[in-house]
C-alpha cells in the first residue's frame, strides 16, 4: 500500500478524538470502538507512513512534533470533508452552496443583515454580498459573478434579455456639503453654471468591462472619486466638495449638522430594483426572491414621514 493510501479520513478522525479525549480509552468510547481497535489504527498508521507518531516512554501516550503536525494539517482535511457533505446534501434538498447578492453602494449593506439572519436559520449556504456602483451590479450579474443584484433602473443601462427585475423602491438623492461650504452661499435656485464650478464627489463605477457610468455629474465639473460609499460620506464631512446622498445613507447627518441640505437644488429619484437571472433558480435565491422586497418595503415605509 502507498503511503498516500495509508493516511485516511478515519485515521484522521482517530487522531483527533485521541487529542481532543486525552487517552485512546475515551477516545474509543466517543467514537464506539474498543481501545484495541484504536491502536491498531495508530499502529498500522505508523508502520505504513514509516513515520513515529507518539511517544510511549512515558507514562501516558503522547503526540511526536511529527505526529502533532499530522494531526494539526489532517485537522483541516477533516473540516473540508465534513464541509463537502453538508454542501452536497444541501444541494441535494435545493439549496446552494453559496449566492452572491450584488448590493449597489446606494444601500447600506446593514439593512439587509435582518433578510440575511432569518435566511441562516433555515440554510448553511454561504452568502456573499458584494458591493458594487452603478453598472458594476448589472455587470457581475450578467458575467455570473453574481446571482443576484440590487441595482438602479437607469435608461442608459441595457438590461440582458435572460434578466428578471422587480421593484423595491424609489430612492431620493439629496443635494449637500459641509455646513461651511460656499456653495450654501450662493442665490436659490442654483443654476448648472453656478453648480459646475464647484468640485462633485463620485464614487467609481465598479464594472469591469462595461463603459462607466455617473451619476449627477456634469460634464466639465472637477471631481474627487473614491472607492466606496462611506469614503464618499466622509469626504462630503470633510468639505472637500459637494454631491447628491441617496436618504438611505443621510440618517441623521444632516439633523446632526455634520452636512446641510444645499437650498435651491432639486431633490433627485430613482427606481431601485432586484434583479436576477432566470437560467438558475435554487431555494436560497428563491427565498431572497421572496423576501427582500417585503424587506426593503417595510423599511421605506418606515422612513416615511
Amino acid at each position: 500500500m502507498s503511503r498516500e493510501k495509508a493516511l485516511t479520513l478515519e485515521a484522521l478522525r482517530v487522531l483527533d478524538a485521541i487529542d481532543r479525549r486525552g487517552s485512546f480509552a475515551a477516545a474509543a468510547d466517543e467514537l464506539g470502538k474498543v481501545p484495541s481497535a484504536l491502536s491498531y489504527t495508530v499502529q498500522k498508521l505508523e508502520d505504513e507512513l514509516d513515520l513515529t507518531l507518539f511517544d510511549r516512554s512515558g507514562h501516558r501516550t503522547r503526540f511526536t512534533p511529527v505526529g502533532r503536525l499530522l494531526l494539526e494539517q489532517g485537522r483541516h482535511l477533516l473540516q473540508a470533508s465534513n464541509q463537502l457533505v453538508e454542501s452536497a446534501r444541501a444541494l441535494e434538498r435545493g439549496w446552494e452552496t453559496s449566492l452572491t447578492l450584488a448590493v449597489d453602494g446606494i444601500l447600506p449593506c446593514r439593512l439587509l443583515f435582518p433578510a440575511i439572519a432569518a435566511l441562516q436559520q433555515q440554510t448553511d449556504t454561504d452568502i456573499r454580498l458584494s458591493h458594487e456602483i452603478l453598472a458594476g451590479s448589472w455587470e457581475a450579474l450578467e458575467t455570473g459573478r453574481a446571482d443576484l443584484a440590487i441595482a438602479t433602473l437607469q435608461e442608459d443601462i441595457p438590461i440582458n434579455a435572460g434578466i428578471k427585475t422587480q421593484l423595491l423602491y424609489r430612492e431620493v438623492f439629496v443635494y449637500v456639503a459641509h455646513p461651511a461650504h460656499p456653495i450654501h452661499r450662493e442665490n436659490s435656485p442654483i443654476s448648472a453654471e453656478v453648480l459646475q464650478g464647484y468640485r462633485a464627489i463620485a464614487v467609481a463605477d465598479t464594472a469591469r468591462h462595461k463603459p462607466p457610468l455617473t451619476f449627477n455629474l456634469l460634464n466639465r465639473q472637477s471631481r474627487l472619486t473614491v472607492s466606496t460609499m462611506q469614503d464618499k460620506v466622509d469626504a462630503l464631512r470633510a468639505g472637500l466638495g459637494i454631491s447628491t446622498l441617496p436618504q438611505a445613507w443621510l440618517g441623521d447627518i444632516v439633523k446632526r449638522g455634520e452636512l446641510k441640505e444645499i437650498a435651491g437644488l432639486e431633490r433627485l429619484a430613482a427606481n431601485v430594483v432586484l434583479a436576477w437571472r432566470r437560467d438558475a433558480m435554487g431555494k436560497a435565491k428563491s427565498w431572497l426572491i421572496r423576501e427582500l422586497p417585503a424587506l426593503l418595503e417595510r423599511r421605506e415605509n418606515s422612513a416615511a414621514p
